[in-house]
């Protein structure tokens, strides 16, 4: 994939846990239960100074803490954490994304001065944001950006765009002026997809932790918050039958192979990307029956061969995992025959939803 000399960028998500229970999150059930197969877990300061030692935190030039499941603030190390990397390489740039619903305003301030950039995730003003974020408390949301703000910290809010808080876009870019976020970010989810179904969809169930539904979250209607990569279905199907029998056969261009990144999972395993690791844990399949499984047992040592509590990096990375089985994939044409589903959905070359939702941003000086 790439040599090691080369890594320069880890998407490190501290922890499984979260505070919140989005409906399109895979660490819970539609926003009901939390999620059956998930390990409930963080990593500490001890294990992170184990995975990341100095002579290979230098190498790096950013690292940024975002949940795949949980959300970085719930960690108990998480600032210790950003501590020991800052200094370890005081010039590397450090990021945070967290939908701000929690801790003190002391330690939102002590964040401020070690970080280079917090990304507010909030998707909506008041109490339309908890229509997606469930369980965040708005008060708690504006005491932390006013605490880190206080402090000198730097950020952007990413906000995501439904039918229910459509009508509050300018309201909140307004309100980002007034805080002093440096950019506004409008988000246009790819998530309107039916992994279950290889199709698109216009809304999305909503369950309680019974598994009853509560309510619908649906696509914006002002196209010009839609996702323009979900977009192109109809044509996808005219010409190839289906969505998914055009993911099985595009061509592949790895993001991070380009970017020369990696992921740590809350667990200490080591993947390419959050989107392979993400096939882990679905809670919509039996238990580890995901395709990823299958190429992870073929491993000596399974799973564990990518866990860098138990290898190093740089033994990881220059392993059959990153170096052959997955960059082989990408050439393989059908997924009963290798491909991952979701290699093909997200790095498929002519849907890029992942790409498409930023397709508006207000960055300001």
């Amino acid at each position: 994939m790439y040599p090691y000399s080369e890594l320069n960028t880890v998407h490190l998500e501290v922890t499984t846990k979260c505070n919140a229970r989005c409906p399109m999150c895979l660490r819970n059930v539609l926003g009901g239960k939390v999620n059956p197969h998930l390990p409930l877990t963080e990593l500490s300061l001890a294990d992170v100074k184990k995975i990341f030692p100095v002579q290979f935190l230098q190498q790096l030039h950013r690292i940024y803490l975002c949940g795949n499941y949980g959300d970085p603030m719930m960690a108990t190390d998480t600032l210790e954490i950003f501590e020991y990397f800052r200094a370890s390489n005081p010039t590397i740039h450090l990021e945070m994304f967290t939908n701000g619903s929690g801790r003190s305003e002391d330690w939102w301030m002590q964040l401020a001065k070690v970080v280079n950039r917090v990304r507010f995730s909030v998707d909506g003003v008041g109490d339309t944001n908890a229509i997606y974020r469930r369980g965040t408390k708005w008060p708690l949301i504006m005491r932390s950006m006013k605490a880190y703000f206080s402090a000198g910290g730097a950020a952007e809010w990413d906000y995501i765009v439904f039918q229910h808080n459509e009508h509050q876009v300018e309201e909140a870019r307004a309100l980002s002026k007034e805080l002093g976020f440096s950019a506004f970010n409008v988000k246009k989810t790819g998530r309107f997809f039916s992994n279950t179904k290889s199709t698109v969809k216009d809304m999305q169930e909503v369950l309680n932790p019974d598994g009853e539904v509560e309510y619908y979250l649906e696509q914006p209607t002002n196209p010009a918050y839609r996702n323009k990569a979900l977009a192109k279905e109809e044509q996808i199907v005219s010409e190839f039958g289906s969505l998914k029998s055009f993911l099985a056969q595009t061509p592949i261009d790895c993001k991070v192979a380009k970017e020369k990144s990696i992921y740590v999972s809350g667990q200490g395993h080591v993947f390419p990307c959050c989107w392979t690791a993400n096939q882990m844990y679905p809670w919509y399949l039996p238990e580890k029956s995901a395709p990823i499984w299958k190429m992870l047992n073929a491993l000596p040592g399974a799973a564990d061969a990518l866990q860098a509590k138990k290898h190093s990096i740089q033994e990881i990375i220059e392993g059959v995992f990153f170096q052959k089985n997955l960059p082989d994939s990408w050439n393989i044409k059908g997924f009963e025959n290798g491909r991952l589903f979701v290699c093909g959905k997200t790095c498929g070359q002519g849907f890029d939803a992942f790409r498409a939702q930023f397709q508006e941003s207000e960055a300001r000086v």
